[in-house]
C-alpha cells in the first residue's frame, strides 16, 4: 500500500473522538462551584473533571480523494474509545489537560489484496491561562465571563496493516505487515466566552486557532463549539452543544508529499464533576 493511501486512512481516523477538545482541547471551562458563587466566596484552589462524548460525522480530503463517514461508520470500527478532561484552578490562573483515547480496527478489500488495519491514536491538549474579564452578576442572571489560554495540542496515531494478497494461481496467501505512525505539535490559543442566564442555565461559546505550520505542526487548525450549561447540584454539572473542527497538514516530501483536510462536526455532550 502505497505511503498516502496509509497517510489518507490514518488521517481520516485521526479524530474519530478528538474533541470537545474543547472538550478536547479548546479555551478553559468555568470551575464547579465557581458560576454561583461570588468572587469573594471562590477559594484559591478548584479542580474538576468532565467525562464527554463527541458524536460527530467526519470529511477526509487527501491526494485527490474524498472520504466520508458518518458517526455510525466510525463508531463501528472502534474497539475502545475515551475522552476526558481536567481543569484545575490556581486564583485566577487555569490549566486545562484534554486527553482522546482511541483503538480502532477496519478491513478492506482493495482488488485481490485483504487490508486489516489496527489504528492506535492519543490526542493530548494542555493550555495555561486565566480570566480577563467578568461582568457576571452574583446572582448569575446575566453578564459575560471571559477567558483566554495558550498552550499546545499533541497528536499520535500508530498505525498497523497486514496485507493479504491472493495469488493469481492456486496457492497459498502471501503476507505482509506494515507499520506506520504519524505524531505532531500544534501551539494553539483559545477563547471561552460564559452567558448566565439564571442560576442553573447558561450558554458557553468556545474557540480555538493555531498550527500555522510552525515546526512539524499543522498548516491551520481551528475549533468551534456553542454549548448550553444546566447545573444539577453545587458540584455536577451536565453540558450540551454543538461543534466543528477543521485542521490541514502535509506530510512527506517530493513524490511522497500528501495533503490532509480533515473536518469534524457533531453534537456533544459531557457530564463535569467539581472534586473541590
Amino acid at each position: 500500500m502505497k505511503r498516502g493511501n496509509r497517510s489518507a486512512v490514518a488521517g481520516s481516523l485521526l479524530l474519530l473522538l478528538s474533541g470537545l477538545l474543547p472538550g478536547a482541547a479548546l479555551a478553559q471551562d468555568p470551575l464547579e462551584g465557581e458560576l454561583e458563587r461570588p468572587a469573594a466566596q471562590i477559594d484559591d484552589w478548584g479542580l474538576a473533571i468532565t467525562p464527554y462524548a463527541w458524536f460527530a460525522a467526519q470529511s477526509t480530503d487527501v491526494g485527490g480523494q474524498a472520504i466520508r463517514q458518518s458517526f455510525n461508520d466510525l463508531a463501528s470500527i472502534a474497539n475502545v474509545g475515551f475522552q476526558s478532561r481536567v481543569l484545575a484552578r490556581w486564583r485566577w490562573v487555569l490549566f486545562a489537560a484534554d486527553w482522546t483515547y482511541s483503538d480502532m480496527e477496519t478491513n478492506q478489500d482493495i482488488g485481490r489484496i485483504q487490508v486489516d488495519q489496527q489504528v492506535n491514536q492519543h490526542i493530548l491538549d494542555m493550555k495555561l491561562g486565566g480570566k480577563v474579564y467578568d461582568s457576571r452578576t452574583e446572582a448569575q442572571d446575566r453578564g459575560i465571563g471571559i477567558w483566554v489560554a495558550a498552550g499546545a495540542r499533541y497528536w499520535d496515531s500508530k498505525v498497523d496493516l497486514l496485507l493479504t494478497r491472493e495469488p493469481i494461481l492456486p496457492g497459498d496467501p502471501v503476507q505482509d505487515t506494515v507499520s506506520t505512525g504519524q505524531a505532531w505539535w500544534d501551539p494553539v490559543l483559545g477563547l471561552t466566552l460564559h452567558f448566565p442566564v439564571t442560576p442553573v442555565v447558561s450558554f458557553l461559546v468556545r474557540a480555538t486557532g493555531g498550527g500555522l505550520g510552525i515546526g512539524n505542526a499543522s498548516s491551520y487548525l481551528w475549533d468551534a463549539e456553542f454549548g448550553a450549561l444546566f447545573r444539577v447540584s453545587r458540584r455536577l454539572m451536565i453540558s450540551a452543544g454543538y461543534r466543528q473542527f477543521k485542521h490541514d497538514r502535509t506530510d512527506g516530501e517530493g513524490e511522497d508529499e500528501v495533503e490532509q483536510t480533515v473536518s469534524v462536526v457533531g453534537p456533544a455532550i459531557g457530564l463535569s464533576i467539581g472534586i473541590f
